[in-house]
């Protein structure tokens, strides 16, 4: 079947649906129609799922640069609160117990 043939087919398919007992389109029928709408257009296409997978993709990437930030800050701050408890070289002394 040729592509324009394809997509009348499919083209019709979505226009009866809910009009007749016949089953509308499938996900990957109406990913197909879709893709070859935007092939039609001249437009590149993306599905539903392909714009959830690169927002968790986009998501995942912003959970780790935040990750990364929040565990070099908190290096940050322990080096410094260690920096400011530490006993200068020297004054070491004996604890006294008394």
């Amino acid at each position: 079947m040729v592509e324009g043939d394809r997509f009348a087919e499919l083209k019709a398919k979505a226009a009866t649906e809910g009009l007749t007992d016949a089953e509308g389109l499938t996900d990957a029928e109406a990913a197909e129609l879709g893709r070859l709408y935007a092939e039609k257009g001249g437009e590149p296409y993306q599905d539903a799922g392909s714009a959830r997978d690169g927002d968790a993709a986009a998501e995942d990437q912003e959970s780790q640069e935040r990750r990364e930030r929040d565990a070099a800050a908190e290096a940050e701050a322990a080096q410094e609160r260690d920096r400011s408890q530490a006993i200068p070289p020297g004054e070491a002394s004996e604890p006294d117990y008394r």
